[in-house]
């Protein structure tokens, strides 16, 4: 895994310049198109990125980059919904180094909009339980602050779950200890976490 990352930064170097040419409004029109006013996704399948911090912005995004991440196809949700469908590697992939950084700062500075999604209240308890015992570390206060991981806490739930699917086949590169300890989780575990998240909406 560490030698992995240390390709994903050494391609990130060789990238080209940026297509959008510093039109930093262009930029986040086109990111606005399918996660929302100011990165606060209306949409359970794009999660929302205002309010995570810059260097989860940024490391997203170089990931990318690199095909670090999965990139499923999606039609534009908002602005000119005629467009083809694109994916995140083909954004990512004509972002420069400050286009990144840019962008990082930007939506780092916006609100956080917790989902309003539905969740089993049944599962939450044992939800809490799981994450204060695995999750916690990295992913402090039940997933509700910047800490060493995104913000869990009113995420997409359908999002998450999409996400998680793809790190046993390594489309979805994480840290080594997450990969190991989602790779012990049942499939009643991960619901119960994903309800838990889901359920914090204030």
């Amino acid at each position: 895994m560490i030698k992995i990352w240390i390709s994903v930064l050494f391609l990130v170097t060789l990238l080209p310049d940026s297509i959008f040419a510093g039109d930093f409004e262009e930029l986040t029109a086109i990111c606005e198109g399918c996660h929302g006013p100011a990165g606060a996704s209306p949409y359970s399948d794009v999660p929302t990125i205002g309010g995570q911090s810059e260097k989860y912005i940024r490391g997203s995004l170089a990931s990318f980059q690199v095909w670090g991440r999965p990139c499923v196809k999606s039609l534009y949700r908002s602005g000119d919904t005629s467009r083809p469908k694109t994916d995140m590697c083909k954004i990512a992939g004509g972002l420069s180094t400050e286009d990144i950084q840019m962008l990082g700062e930007h939506y780092s500075s916006q609100p956080w909009v917790a989902a309003p999604q539905p969740f089993d209240a049944s599962q939450v308890e044992a939800g809490d339980a799981l994450h204060q015992q695995h999750c916690e570390s990295c992913h402090e206060q039940g997933g509700s602050t910047i800490s060493v991981g995104p913000k869990l806490a009113g995420q997409w739930a359908p999002y998450l779950k999409s996400a998680l699917k793809f790190v046993p086949s390594g489309e979805h590169m994480v840290p080594p200890l997450m990969e190991r300890r989602l790779g012990e989780f049942s499939e009643q575990d991960i619901g119960a976490l994903l309800n838990y998240y889901a359920s914090q909406q204030n």
